[in-house]
C-alpha cells in the first residue's frame, strides 16, 4: 500500500474520501430500506447515549495512533538532522587531524554523504530496506582507523572526532528504525473497524430528510477518511508528499563544496 503514497497527494486524498463517502451514503439507502423510521426514533435516544460513550472511545484511539505517529514523524526528522550535523561536525574537525591523513578522511565522508543522498533516499522513499551497514560508513571508520595522533591538539581532534563518528552511527540507525517503522495491523484494525461502527451508528438515528441525513454522513466520513488518510501518510516519514527530506545533507555538501572551492 505505500505505492498510495507515491502519487499526488490531492488526488489519492480525493479518491478516499470519494470512496469512502458513496459507500457511507450507501449504507444510509439500504438502512432506510430495511428499518423502518419509526423503530429507529423508538430507540434513538437510547442510541445517542451509547454513540456517544463510542465516539469518545474512538476519539481517544485516534488521538493515540495520531501522536504516536507524529513522534515517529519527528524522530526521524531528528534522526536525519543529527546525522548531517554530526557529517559536518566531522568534516570541519578533519581540519585538525594530521595533514596526510585529511583528503581521504574528507573525500570518504563527502562519499557517504553523498551516498545518503542519492541512493538511500531514493530507495526509502520507495520503501526499500536500507542496511544497517553501510560499505562508505566502513570507509570512514578506516580511515579513522589509520590516523596516528602526536601532538596534544590532534590528540584533542581526534577524541572530539571519535565522538561524533559514534553519534553518526546512532543518527544513521534511528534514521533507518525511522524508516522501517509501522503501526502495528492490530491497530489498524481497530481504526477501521472502529471507524465503520462510527457510520453504523449515524444509521441509527431518524431523520425525516434522507438529503439532510445523507449529506451529514458524507461530511463524517470525509472527516475519517483525512484522518485515516494523514495517519496512513505520517506513519511512512520517508514517503509521500509529507516525508522526510535529505536537504540537511545536501545543505552539508554544499557548504563543504564552497570551503573546498576557496
Amino acid at each position: 500500500m505505500i505505492w498510495l503514497l507515491q502519487l499526488p497527494a490531492p488526488l489519492v486524498g480525493l479518491v478516499v474520501v470519494i470512496i469512502t463517502v458513496s459507500f457511507a451514503v450507501l449504507g444510509l439507502v439500504l438502512t432506510r430500506r430495511f428499518l423502518p423510521q419509526q423503530r429507529l426514533a423508538a430507540t434513538g435516544s437510547v442510541a445517542g447515549h451509547v454513540f456517544d460513550l463510542a465516539g469518545v472511545l474512538y476519539a481517544v484511539l485516534v488521538a493515540f495512533v495520531v501522536v504516536v505517529v507524529w513522534e515517529q514523524l519527528n524522530s526521524a526528522e531528528r534522526g536525519t538532522e543529527a546525522e548531517a550535523i554530526a557529517i559536518s561536525d566531522l568534516l570541519r574537525d578533519s581540519a585538525g587531524l594530521p595533514a596526510a591523513n585529511r583528503p581521504a578522511l574528507q573525500q570518504s565522508l563527502i562519499a557517504y554523504t553523498n551516498d545518503v543522498v542519492d541512493d538511500e533516499f531514493p530507495r526509502m522513499r520507495h520503501g526499500e530496506t536500507i542496511e544497517q551497514q553501510s560499505d562508505h560508513l566502513t570507509d570512514v571508520w578506516r580511515n579513522y582507523l589509520k590516523i596516528e595522533p602526536v601532538s596534544q591538539r590532534e590528540i584533542a581532534f581526534y577524541q572530539e572526532s571519535i565522538t561524533r563518528l559514534d553519534e553518526l552511527g546512532n543518527a544513521r540507525k534511528t534514521r533507518i528504525s525511522g524508516s522501517q517503522s509501522e503501526i502495528p495491523g492490530e491497530l489498524w484494525v481497530l481504526l477501521l473497524g472502529g471507524g465503520m461502527v462510527m457510520l453504523l451508528f449515524t444509521y441509527m438515528f431518524p431523520s425525516p430528510d434522507v438529503v439532510v441525513h445523507g449529506a451529514l454522513i458524507a461530511l463524517a466520513g470525509s472527516l475519517l477518511a483525512f484522518v485515516l488518510y494523514l495517519t496512513f501518510a505520517m506513519e511512512h516519514p520517508f514517503v509521500g508528499s509529507i516525508a522526510v527530506s535529505p536537504e540537511a545533507y545536501q545543505h552539508v555538501l554544499d557548504t563543504w563544496s564552497q570551503l573546498a572551492a576557496k
